[in-house]
């Protein structure tokens, strides 16, 4: 939009869209087990990236925003007891360590152990499923880490019709794995 000035001698307003989200689409944590923390993580610092425009700090002080009921509690508790994280990379480490319970963690690890591609699953679909448990399981690897384990845990018809030797990166094994669905 361009300003200009009227024979007036005024310049008109500017006007600008903002575009508010429903709030369904809003992120919220509310620390039951049943929830994923890590990828609440994710989705929440998507999520004021993209629409609030937020860098960490900012995030760290309008994380309240995103949490509900238990997590609400425990997070009020911090700050009353002068325990608030001073940065996104401090308060990522105690929101894990508070709800990422050892039950929690054990049913991930056991998902883990038992993921193998199934009959009727695509690529695509297992590799989402494939990625999620292994962000959670093993966070401190790399993408040729994940290439290994989807060479494991892939069905074995599909990974026979693609061959090893012509696949290099987590792109061409889709690819080759795509053709021979």
């Amino acid at each position: 939009i361009t300003q200009q000035t009227s024979r007036m001698g005024y310049t008109p307003q500017t006007t600008h869209t903002i575009v508010i989200p429903p709030s369904a689409a809003l992120p919220t944590f509310n620390g039951n087990l049943s929830e994923n923390p890590r990828q609440f993580l994710i989705r929440v610092k998507e999520y004021v990236e993209t629409i609030n425009h937020w860098n960490d700090q900012a995030l760290l002080n309008g994380i309240s925003q995103f949490l509900r009921e238990t997590a609400l509690e425990w997070y009020c508790q911090l700050r009353t007891s002068n325990r608030r994280p001073q940065t996104w990379t401090e308060f990522i480490g105690i929101f894990l360590n508070q709800f990422n319970s050892p039950m929690r963690r054990a049913r991930q690890e056991q998902q883990w152990k038992n993921c193998k591609q199934e009959e009727n699953e695509t690529i695509n679909e297992f590799i989402v499923r494939l990625r999620a448990l292994w962000q959670e399981q093993k966070p401190n690897e790399n993408e040729d880490d994940l290439i290994r384990h989807l060479m494991c845990k892939m069905r074995n018809n599909v990974l026979t019709m693609i061959g090893i030797s012509r696949c290099g990166s987590l792109d061409e094994i889709i690819i080759e794995a795509q053709k021979v669905e």
